[in-house]
């Protein structure tokens, strides 16, 4: 499993250089200000965009400045001493506020508030945990706090096909043989561009087509059609938590 991305954030040896821009930020220095958020969009977007499942727009997008306002947030609130980065800081506080934004739309209906509750619990509202192992402790947070909210993504997502993510079990192939080649077809239906827009503008599998370049039967492919859809959308997201449950089976080779 992988924490946050922060491919635009500095390496550990520059946490000093961090904290002093940081610093200089609260004592008035608002150009620096806008120079750090800039240096580190890229964290921000990749941040906002994990959650949302897609990559976030800056002009389009409502995740957006809600992520912007919490890196803010971050920049006015962290305290090194606490023990962790301010890009884990930082990290924390974007995914809390954009899942409070989804919980406040209902754009997503199914968040798991057992799992914030938890968290606020144990951290306080704007603070952070201080256990004996802080970067281990954080990434087993960050680790189920990332797999919780995408499997609600998922399910947002599922729901747009039609697929309700309850009854996903049912019609998942019994045999995992099956289950590989479904699974195979969901990728090369997703590797191909036509078919790809095809079945993300009109939410169904281009059955006519599909059953031309396989050896699957028009009724094989039918039965299966929820959980090729299903494997379709998982690829073609950005969940990579979820993906590692189906990662073996897309770099296996073709033969069972």
């Amino acid at each position: 499993m992988r924490v946050f991305s922060v491919k635009a954030a500095l390496k550990d040896t520059d946490q000093d250089a961090v904290i002093d821009e940081i610093k200089a930020i609260r004592e008035g220095n608002e150009a620096l200000r806008n120079q750090f958020i800039e240096r580190y969009i890229n964290f921000i977007l990749s941040t906002a965009s994990r959650i949302k499942g897609r990559y976030i727009q800056i002009e389009n997008d409502e995740e957006y400045p809600i992520a912007l306002s919490a890196f803010n947030r971050a920049i006015d609130c962290y305290d090194p001493d606490k023990g962790t980065s301010f890009f884990t800081f930082a990290g924390l506080l974007i995914q809390r506020a954009i899942i409070d934004l989804y919980k406040k739309n209902s754009t997503v209906r199914e968040i798991s508030t057992s799992q914030l509750r938890e968290e606020e619990d144990a951290c306080g509202q704007d603070e952070y945990c201080e256990p004996e192992n802080v970067e281990q402790a954080i990434r087993f947070q960050e680790d189920s706090f990332n797999l919780q909210q995408e499997i609600t993504i998922y399910k947002a997502l599922l729901t747009e096909y039609s697929i309700d993510f309850n009854l996903l079990v049912s019609a998942t192939p019994k045999h995992a043989g099956v289950r590989r080649r479904m699974i195979r077809l969901a990728k090369m239906l997703s590797e191909d561009s036509t078919a790809r827009a095809y079945i993300t503008k009109r939410k169904c599998l281009p059955l006519k087509d599909i059953e031309s370049k396989v050896d699957f039967s028009r009724k094989t492919l039918e039965r299966h059609r929820k959980y090729i859809l299903a494997n379709f959308i998982l690829i073609n997201s950005d969940l990579d938590y979820m993906k590692d449950y189906i990662k073996d089976i897309l770099q296996e080779g073709e033969k069972d």
